[in-house]
């Protein structure tokens, strides 16, 4: 099998060409996640009555499910009950005016809210409730002893996992492409329907995710380094 550079080439501009929806199907679901999954992970950890049992069925539940089949059950809800909700909400907008694309956030959205709760709530587990207590005892209130004193310390404790669950979004973000969403690895293969070259556009892919991981775990180094540095000045 010969390796056609000239397609490769191709194949990388039209993968580079669809970056931004990648984007868009990782960082929206991170931020969505970052923000829920530390509010459910502090709800489950601080022991909120009722509300810590539902989180805990629910982020349990979800894991179950793989992320390919709950996007595919979102995406039929979404072609078959989209028109209904827009007319009883007096929208005039029908499914086709609306990018599927919200449909792929929705879903890496709850997964990333899942799996970040987990690392978030692992990260929390490991600070000695000492901590909680030491804020008790200087007048602080929950609230502040949780924003002045545990979250500073969950932070570089959670950071790995965190990258972990950044490069999950990433890899995840690829199965999209089953509703018709392009993105890198669609995008990577258009030429492919023309020239048949579909192993450079799968390394053109390839490529692509392996330069976009790598830059994501650089910056996680040096948030390693800072929230260390931090964290070692909190005990000083």
């Amino acid at each position: 099998m010969n390796f056609n550079v000239a397609h490769f080439n191709e194949s990388l501009i039209y993968g580079l060409k669809y970056l931004p929806n990648t984007l868009r199907l990782v960082f929206i679901p991170l931020v969505i996640g970052l923000l829920l999954g530390t509010v459910i992970a502090l709800v489950r950890v601080y022991k909120v009555p009722v509300i810590c049992k539902v989180f805990a069925v629910f982020v349990t539940v979800y894991q179950g499910v793989p992320i390919v089949v709950a996007l595919m059950i979102y995406n039929l809800v979404f072609m078959l009950k989209f028109n209904n909700l827009a007319s009883l909400l007096h929208i005039k907008k029908s499914v086709s005016d609306v990018d599927n694309i919200w449909v792929g956030i929705f879903a890496l959205s709850l997964m990333a809210v899942c799996s970040i709760s987990e690392a978030v709530r692992g990260a929390l587990l490991s600070i000695d409730n000492g901590q909680n207590e030491a804020g008790y005892s200087v007048g602080l209130t929950k609230l502040q002893t949780i924003e002045r004193i545990m979250i500073p310390q969950m932070v570089p404790v959670a950071i790995p996992m965190l990258i972990n669950n950044v490069v999950g979004l990433i890899k995840g973000s690829s199965v999209v492409m089953a509703i018709g969403i392009v993105e890198i690895v669609a995008g990577a293969t258009i030429p492919s329907s023309r020239t048949y070259s579909f192993f450079e556009g799968y390394v053109a892919a390839a490529i692509i995710y392996w330069g976009f991981t790598m830059g994501i775990e650089y910056l996680a180094q040096k948030l390693r380094q800072y929230t260390g540095k931090f964290r070692r000045n909190l005990y000083d």
